[in-house]
């Protein structure tokens, strides 16, 4: 009905030669024949345009634009009023800080205790560890408690768009969280920049203050899990490592007393001391003996005597050596090797008994201490004015969206009609 009235009315339009009756007659006739009366010499009118296949086309296209140009602007409007008037203004609370490590300290000299694969968290991995509590539906569950977001989201202090539903699940309620909290890790400064958006600015205000509250005490809680899981762990290889020290001193003092020596390189020593000697005085004596051959007989006592004293002197020299360093199993050097081998083991298993001792008695004051603190760069602020919807910007997006669709759809539009045609 509004279609052919619309069209009548520009066919009149375009005859110079007579006023524009459309609207004045269809009222008139509504007046004096009723709604269908109007209706059915409307269809007289309308029956002679259509029969001029021209002009009928002329006005449809004419049509179609109107039609394209009133959805446009309908929806731009509507999407103005709902951005600029309806759309819930929300105010952002801002806060900075920086999370420290107490523990962090200089690498101690010697053998570590890094074979354990032990190591402290790095600045990065805190700052995440916390972003993701922050988002969590543990601390979601907390803070709801607190300040009744979730009956916040579904009341009239949203509007009808943002708001959630009654029935709305907590997972759904999370997300809604999710994306009303922003959290940015700088990794060249090392500063966790967190922001909350609210309807209300001092309500924005003091859930960041809460969460401030919160997330230094949880984080040294997750410090202190690691700690003790670190601890039990370190408590394991200690008992363990004890064991292998208390081995190896036994199987040390075992092999000394087999072979009843307290320390076989004094025996080595003392071996190598009493050959040397000999040596000399077995030289002493070639000496005497040739001394003697200058003027006695080799039948001479004296000479026979000089023979024999160098004999047990050479058997001496020679057992003394077999004694060193021989074929024997019994032999001193393969003695003071497999000695060597098992004190070398008691001193190594005895670092690494200290090493484990000392980390030991590091992780329980770890345990017992506060090890994370978080240093507030900046304290929570109240808002003054509200950030979301940037109005001025949102206009202009709007304006340029709209035009775009607008062309798009109506070079579409003409395209499609050319390829009908």
């Amino acid at each position: 009905m509004i279609k052919k009235i619309i069209k009548l009315y520009w066919h009149e339009a375009e005859d110079t030669t007579q006023e524009h009756r459309t609207f004045k007659k269809s009222y008139a006739r509504w007046r004096r024949h009723g709604f269908s009366g109007m209706q059915e010499r409307l269809e007289k009118e309308y029956k002679r345009i259509k029969e001029d296949f021209i002009v009928d086309m002329g006005l449809e296209k004419r049509f179609s634009r109107l039609v394209v140009r009133t959805l446009f602007l309908t929806l731009f409007t509507l999407t103005t009023i709902y951005f600029m008037f309806i759309k819930s203004e929300l105010y952002v609370s801002e806060s900075a800080l920086i999370v420290k490590d107490l523990n962090k300290a200089p690498a101690a000299a010697g053998l570590e205790f890094s074979l354990l694969g032990m190591g402290g968290d790095s600045q990065l991995q805190d700052s995440k560890v916390l972003e993701e509590y922050l988002r969590s539906l543990d601390f979601f569950t907390l803070i709801d408690k607190q300040f009744s977001l979730r009956e916040h989201y579904s009341s009239d202090a949203l509007d009808f768009i943002e708001r959630m539903p009654k029935d709305a699940t907590i997972e759904e309620d999370l997300e809604f969280y999710r994306s009303r909290l922003h959290i940015e890790y700088d990794e060249v400064s090392g500063i966790l920049h967190i922001a909350y958006a609210h309807t209300d600015p001092k309500t924005a205000q003091a859930i960041l203050k809460f969460m401030m509250a919160q997330v230094e005490t949880q984080l040294n809680v997750f410090n202190h899990r690691n700690a003790e899981k670190r601890l039990r762990f370190i408590e394991e290889e200690f008992t363990k490592q004890k064991e292998k020290l208390e081995q190896a001193t036994q199987a040390l003092e075992a092999y000394q007393n087999k072979h009843m020596l307290l320390d076989p390189n004094n025996a080595a020593a003392s071996s190598s001391t009493i050959i040397a000697t000999l040596e000399g005085t077995l030289t002493e004596k070639n000496i005497e003996l040739a001394n003697l051959r200058g003027y006695l007989n080799e039948n001479n006592y004296e000479i026979k005597k000089v023979k024999g004293e160098i004999r047990s002197i050479k058997r001496s020299i020679a057992k003394k050596r077999k004694a060193l360093s021989g074929n024997e199993n019994n032999r001193l050097n393969k003695t003071l090797v497999e000695y060597g081998k098992l004190k070398m083991a008691v001193e190594f298993e005895t670092e690494i008994y200290k090493s484990t001792l000392l980390q030991l008695e590091s992780t329980k004051i770890d345990v017992a201490k506060e090890a994370k603190t978080l240093s507030i760069v900046s304290e929570p602020n109240l808002p003054e004015g509200y950030t979301y919807p940037n109005k001025p910007k949102t206009m202009i997006t709007i304006i340029i969206v709209f035009f775009l669709l607008y062309g798009i759809f109506t070079m579409l539009a003409a395209i499609i009609r050319d390829h009908k045609e």
